[in-house]
């Protein structure tokens, strides 16, 4: 049974696509698979057959396949398609995954529900729905101004489908979301996580240890989301907060609390008190002589105004 299945694969680094795809290895694939042709790749994977089918049996075989019909983010990813697809001088063409329902509806791709249609994308006087049902899209890949261009077409058409396979998985980012584009996976991470795989978190720097007293950090790291904890050695008072926890930009939460002898904890308290209630005292004197300006004030307006007549 000849093999029908003919992929290519786009990779994220174009010079090992190069040398893994010397002319040797795609004839010995040839000669191994009959009419498929192989290409490696380190990124997400366009494949498409020389079979054709209607464009929902097209995604059924992308689905079972691969992951799903094609979908394309930008025009970026439509030329890069087309540059990698086989020049074709007439149909069938290819089938890519934007699809509507309903005449009035709005195109839209399967699979992410984007309604990206760029400003070049559809061939000349096209969408036209030449035949009120024209509710699939297919790409045209002649040699002419239309190559590359979309044509609304029927579903029930026979062109060949154009699959795209993902690389993301559960593994891909360890600490982040998996985002795959135009020979690229990238990893977004989360708060606190760095790293091509977000496998690392981010750190904070070292904290020394406080005079008269000890710490013990969570895991004995100093990473994101860890908490140092200070103890006082017997004799001494703790001053500010016990603990500090690394944050997300790699900066502690707080400064980190002193270890001072009950004397000098009883001083500073004393201190603190003695000012607070210098603080309360001026604040006092200087409302209550708010008032008596504000009395004065008016007793000279009541001086100064003429008797109401009567």
């Amino acid at each position: 049974m000849m093999v029908f299945m003919l992929l290519t694969v786009f990779s994220l680094d174009r010079q090992q696509m190069l040398v893994g795809l010397s002319l040797t290895m795609k004839w010995t694939l040839i000669l191994l698979l009959g009419s498929s042709m192989v290409e490696t790749a380190l990124s997400w994977t366009y494949h498409y057959s020389d079979k054709t089918m209607n464009w929902t049996q097209a995604r059924q075989w992308c689905q079972t396949t691969y992951t799903d019909m094609v979908v394309l983010q930008n025009q970026e990813e439509n030329d890069y398609l087309v540059s990698k697809l086989p020049k074709k001088r007439k149909g069938p063409y290819y089938w890519i995954g934007i699809t509507k329902n309903h005449k009035n509806e709005t195109w839209t791709w399967v699979g992410n529900n984007s309604t990206w249609i760029g400003e070049q994308s559809w061939a000349e006087n096209e969408p036209n729905n030449d035949h009120s049902t024209e509710f699939c899209v297919e790409m045209y890949l002649n040699t002419g101004k239309n190559r590359g261009k979309w044509n609304d077409q029927k579903c029930d058409k026979a062109n060949h489908p154009v699959c795209y396979k993902a690389q993301c998985n559960a593994t891909s980012c360890e600490r982040g979301r998996c985002l795959e584009t135009v020979e690229n996976t990238t990893c977004l991470c989360e708060s606190g996580f760095k790293g091509d795989r977000c496998q690392t978190a981010v750190e904070c720097p070292p904290l020394s240890q406080p005079d008269n007293g000890y710490l013990s950090c969570s895991g004995g790291n100093l990473t994101f989301n860890s908490t140092c904890r200070f103890k006082c050695y017997s004799g001494f008072l703790m001053i500010g907060s016990p603990s500090v926890t690394c944050g997300v930009t790699g900066v502690w939460s707080g400064p980190r609390p002193a270890c001072a002898s009950y004397k000098r904890a009883l001083m500073i308290v004393a201190g603190c008190g003695a000012f607070s209630a210098l603080c309360c005292i001026c604040f006092c004197w200087m409302k209550r002589r708010k008032r008596k300006k504000l009395a004065q004030v008016r007793q000279s307006e009541e001086a100064t105004s003429p008797p109401s007549e009567a």
